[in-house]
């Protein structure tokens, strides 16, 4: 039992200290799973109750936000969140009391979004863009006065990354596809996850391979070096 907003009330106290969560710099609510225990018995007679998920206000007395990283330079909100023996109000529990222990398959389910659709997009962007540009790159650079792209090892490159961008787009047509039809496709969005975010690393090394030095010089005009590193971050 604990105070919450002027009253005695049933609740649960929680630690934790995360390296890094997703939006948590700028974020006002704060979505936590955690391990629960009731050694009490107070809601029932077993004592492991399991994964629980909750959402926090970020302001609430005793969550900290730490400062916000630095993710090899990309402008994207990430930081680190702890609290030490916060308490909070069962209310707070996603689904209140009966979803307790329920949290595995909420966050399976939330992830299918998030696997389904983002990254299997990241990917397939990835691989839009690189055969694209490489390409185009392919045919107007020249050594030895022929086009690189003419290369038995260039032209090798070129088809991974043709087929791979071929199948990166069947995948997300595949995953896309299930969840507008409302199903919430948790293992085929995790194995798409897996894969697609690996292929995309494949098609960017050999992007790279192809562009050499160009690819390497920072700068305005260079389209890869920024994609591989959001590539390299957001792959498993």
């Amino acid at each position: 039992m604990g105070e919450h907003e002027g009253k005695e009330v049933l609740g649960i106290r929680l630690t934790w200290n995360k390296r890094y969560i997703t939006l948590a710099p700028v974020a006002t609510v704060l979505g936590l799973a955690f391990k629960l225990h009731d050694p009490e018995g107070l809601i029932g007679d077993k004592e492991q109750l399991g994964i629980t998920c909750a959402l926090i206000p970020a302001d609430h007395k005793g969550v900290e936000i730490g400062e916000r990283h630095n993710p090899l330079g990309l402008s994207f909100m990430n930081g680190p969140t702890r609290g030490e023996d916060v308490f909070i109000p069962m209310e707070w529990v996603i689904g209140g009391q009966e979803y307790v222990g329920r949290g595995w398959r909420m966050l399976v389910e939330c992830l299918s979004a998030g696997r389904g659709i983002s990254l299997p997009a990241l990917g397939t962007a990835v691989g839009h863009l690189t055969a694209r540009t490489t390409g185009a790159y392919a045919y107007v650079r020249k050594q030895f006065g022929m086009n690189i792209g003419k290369f038995e090892g260039v032209a090798e490159a070129m088809g991974r990354i043709g087929g791979y961008t071929y199948m990166l787009e069947a995948a997300r047509t595949l995953t896309t596809t299930s969840l507008d039809m409302k199903e919430k496709p948790g293992i085929v969005t995790a194995i798409a996850k897996y894969h697609m975010t690996e292929l995309a690393r494949t098609i960017l090394n050999d992007s790279m391979d192809i562009h050499a030095g160009r690819a390497i010089q920072l700068g305005p005009l260079n389209y890869v070096a920024t994609t591989t590193l959001v590539c390299r971050w957001r792959s498993p």
